[in-house]
């Protein structure tokens, strides 16, 4: 959030967006602070989609450079809901990330 891309204007618009979902009902952001340090969340992006049918197996995406990777092992499921649960603990709250947002938004600090 803090890494300007595309210039100050892009990143206020970035910004306020991230703002306008966190108050959504079905949305929660949490932003996990640089004073956290290193935590085992960093080694990339990944998302975990969860299916409320029996039948539709849940799976986790991996994506890379080189392509997409999607991981259905229960063990490897188990393994990145595990990182999903520590992030969300070293996280700021919902209402503390908010504020965080509109911290940096309005005085760039």
């Amino acid at each position: 959030m803090r890494q300007q891309v595309g210039g100050a204007e892009v990143m206020r618009a970035q910004l306020d967006h991230l703002a306008r979902s966190a108050c959504m009902p079905n949305v929660t952001v949490q932003v996990v602070p640089f004073r956290v340090g290193a935590h085992a969340s960093m080694a990339g992006p990944y998302v975990i989609l969860g299916f409320p049918s029996e039948a539709a197996m849940d799976v986790v995406l991996l994506d890379n450079p080189s392509g997409s990777m999607w991981l259905e092992g229960a063990k490897e499921l188990e393994a990145y809901q595990e990182l999903w649960d520590d992030g969300r603990t070293k996280a700021l709250s919902p209402v503390e990330s908010l504020e965080l947002i509109n911290s940096i938004k309005e005085f760039g600090a």
